[in-house]
């Protein structure tokens, strides 16, 4: 599936702008700070009904604007489908797939799956577990249901309990029951992370092997707080050996609000000891990667946005990427100018919020 045409209004620095984008590579060319990144993140919403560069969404509206407004037609050989979004600074929402509303912003992200590479992304590797969760979360949801209803679900009685020991509660019997309620919730969350993160590490491999040229073996290894094998018995008396820790600090200590995972390179933990160009690479073949696994889990490719991906490559690892992404998925790149390697791209000269397709 591909976006074919794709219009924005009022969102980031555009005030209007209609597109029409080519099924196989588009280069979005400008200098920084004239909207190429604000452009792939408009796709990336549509398809995912995620902004990762947002903590709310009315910072997507323009300034001067009162709402924003997506529109976007994806396209097949079996069928079309029009996905809308949109928000008023008043609070009020449309989503709709096909004319249809959607009760929730994350059901967009059902429709289709996109895979966004942007420089920040080595914070991957770089921050705390809290980042990788994160992309845990967005990732997986894009290809469950049902692990984005259990994750919600989770998250709602985490927060109670949380309140609970936050003030002190003497209830012990509603604490024990939100307790049991996180132990019956927690075994799902962590089997599919597991599952996505043991299929991630087979297919990014195999890719980081090709960008390091077979100099490197990387490794993603799954670090869950609770380990998902136990019993339900075993995970509660893990809870009751560190109430009195739980009371002190104020908060659940246990759970997947707690898990993370580790990427190593040649056995050596790449947070600590990894070089930034290390790092990057990682990062890149396990965006890579996950074209190759959206596409096993939904029979299709995901939409692959790459934003100013080759300003750190050198040219034999460009020509690499450009190689494997042809004729595999349609591909959205952010550049300062057209990569030569490439010439049968469709490419768009951004300047200040204006997008024009350049001739040939």
């Amino acid at each position: 599936m591909f976006l074919d045409t794709f219009s924005l209004d009022g969102w980031r620095n555009y005030t209007k702008a209609g597109l029409q984008f080519s099924p196989n590579v588009n280069f979005l060319i400008g200098d920084n700070g004239q909207g190429k990144t604000n452009l792939l993140e408009a796709v990336y919403f549509v398809c995912t009904g995620q902004a990762p560069r947002a903590s709310r969404l009315h910072e997507l509206i323009n300034w001067s604007g009162k709402y924003f407004f997506l529109r976007g037609m994806l396209r097949d050989s079996e069928r079309d489908i029009c996905i809308e979004s949109g928000l008023a600074r008043d609070g009020r929402r449309v989503h709709k797939v096909d004319g249809v509303n959607m009760e929730k912003i994350a059901q967009l992200g059902e429709t289709v799956t996109a895979v966004f590479f942007m420089p920040q992304d080595v914070d991957l590797v770089r921050e705390g577990p809290g980042v990788r969760r994160r992309f845990l979360d967005i990732e997986i949801g894009q290809l469950s249901r049902q692990y984005k209803h259990t994750l919600s679900r989770y998250a709602e009685v985490l927060k109670e309990r949380n309140s609970l020991l936050r003030f002190r509660c003497k209830d012990e019997i509603l604490l024990n029951v939100l307790t049991e309620k996180l132990v019956e919730l927690y075994p799902p969350i962590a089997a599919q992370r597991q599952q996505f993160l043991s299929r991630l590490n087979s297919l990014t491999r195999l890719r980081h092997r090709t960008l390091s040229n077979n100099k490197e073996n990387l490794e993603i290894i799954y670090k869950p707080s609770l380990a998902p094998e136990l019993s339900k018995e075993q995970a509660l008396a893990e809870f009751e050996s560190l109430r009195k820790s739980e009371l002190q600090y104020k908060k659940t200590l246990l759970g997947p609000h707690r898990d993370d995972f580790v990427i190593m390179i040649n056995g050596v933990e790449l947070r600590s000891y990894g070089s930034q160009g290390q790092q990057r690479t990682a990062v890149l073949a396990i965006k890579l990667a996950e074209i190759e696994l959206f596409r096993g889990q939904t029979g299709s490719y995901p939409l692959l946005l790459l934003d100013d991906v080759f300003s750190e490559l050198d040219n034999s690892r460009k020509d690499l990427l450009l190689s494997y992404i042809q004729s595999k998925t349609q591909t959205f790149i952010t550049s300062a100018e057209p990569i030569d390697a490439y010439k049968a791209a469709r490419v768009f000269v951004v300047t200040n919020g204006n997008i024009q397709m350049k001739d040939d």
